[in-house]
This record gives C-alpha cells, sequence and structure tokens, in this order.
C-alpha cells in the first residue's frame, strides 16, 4: 500500500464545499495582497494569538527573514536557534548574512534546551530564535529572561504550533515577534 506524503484531497473532503466559495470570492475579487480579506485575517490572527498586530506574508521563511531584518540582524551577528527543524529556520538567518549558532534540544520536548542557551551567547549574538515543534511550546519563560538579561530579541517560529499555549499565553505573542506558516501538510 502506498500512503502519500501529502493528501490535501482527502483532508479538504468535507470542507471543499466551504472552500469552493471562499476561493472563488477571493480569485473573483483579485485581491490577493492588501486586501479587505488579508485585512480581516490579520485582525482574526492578531486575536487569535493575543497579539497586537499581525502582518500576513507570503510564506513563513519570509516571515522569519522579515523579523530578523526589522530587528537590524546583519552579516557577522549571530542567532541562537535549534538544529532540529525545517531549514528554513537557518536559511531565514543566513539569509541576513548572519550566522546561526546551533544550540542542542531538551530531550523531553524536542525543543531548544534553554539550560544550554547562554553558554553559546557571545558577544556578536543578537538574537535566539526557538522553535515551536509539534504543537508544544518552548519554554519561553526562560528563554525570555536569558534574552533580558543578554539584551537579546526574542523570535519565534511557531510554524508547527498554532494555538499552542505557553504560560497562558499563545506562541508567536510572547516574543519581540512570532511569526508562522500556513503549509497545508
Amino acid at each position: 500500500m502506498t500512503v502519500p506524503f501529502l493528501d490535501l484531497k482527502t483532508q479538504n473532503r468535507a470542507a471543499w464545499h466551504e472552500l469552493k466559495v471562499i476561493i472563488e470570492s477571493l480569485v473573483g475579487e483579485a485581491q490577493f495582497i492588501l486586501g479587505t480579506h488579508v485585512q480581516a485575517f490579520e485582525r482574526s490572527f492578531a486575536a487569535f494569538c493575543g497579539a497586537k498586530h499581525c502582518v500576513g506574508v507570503n510564506n513563513g521563511t519570509t516571515a522569519l527573514h522579515m523579523a530578523l531584518v526589522a530587528f537590524d540582524i546583519v552579516a557577522g551577528d549571530e542567532v541562537i536557534t535549534t538544529p532540529h527543524s525545517w531549514i528554513s529556520t537557518s536559511w531565514a538567518i543566513a539569509y541576513t548574512g548572519a550566522t546561526p549558532v546551533f544550540v542542542d534540544i531538551d530531550r523531553n520536548s524536542y525543543n531548544l534546551d534553554p539550560n544550554l542557551v547562554e553558554a553559546a551567547i557571545t558577544s556578536r549574538t543578537k538574537a535566539v530564535l526557538p522553535v515551536h515543534l509539534y504543537g508544544h511550546a518552548a519554554d519561553m519563560t526562560a528563554l525570555r529572561d536569558i534574552c533580558e538579561r543578554h539584551n537579546l530579541r526574542l523570535i519565534e517560529d511557531a510554524a508547527q504550533a498554532h494555538g499552542a499555549q505557553h504560560a497562558g499565553q499563545t506562541v508567536g505573542s510572547i516574543g519581540n515577534a512570532g511569526c508562522f506558516s500556513f503549509y497545508p501538510g
């Protein structure tokens, strides 16, 4: 038996009629960027995350890159992150010219181990970029404390944890910026 990697047809079968109406409306209005649908999404998703703002972009990699650029991460800087992620996390750092510094994961959560982060901080470190994996939040309390002590930015890769919570806060709204992806798989 062959099991497809990503079977969107089966996944969306139950909601297809509702999705078709929405897709036809979007295509008919031809407002794929900046339009009323995007603005409504941004307001709704910001509220869902408990964030003040949301800016819709084309994908999660771009979101990460934009966050890094917004915080003036440039060539010669270092960003602490996890090697246990999709390659886009590291790519976004590399696109700025900065160097990803890999810190191992916690063996129970599979997320960035805050107990190992501080030892990796150097004079060139400008940010910590944890990845919330498998629907589970990284230990944001510990990571935020470390970042505050060292005056570092905390940028969340929340692409795999929409709606996950840490200490009563939704991921993506805990650090200085949160980045998501809506890859359908």
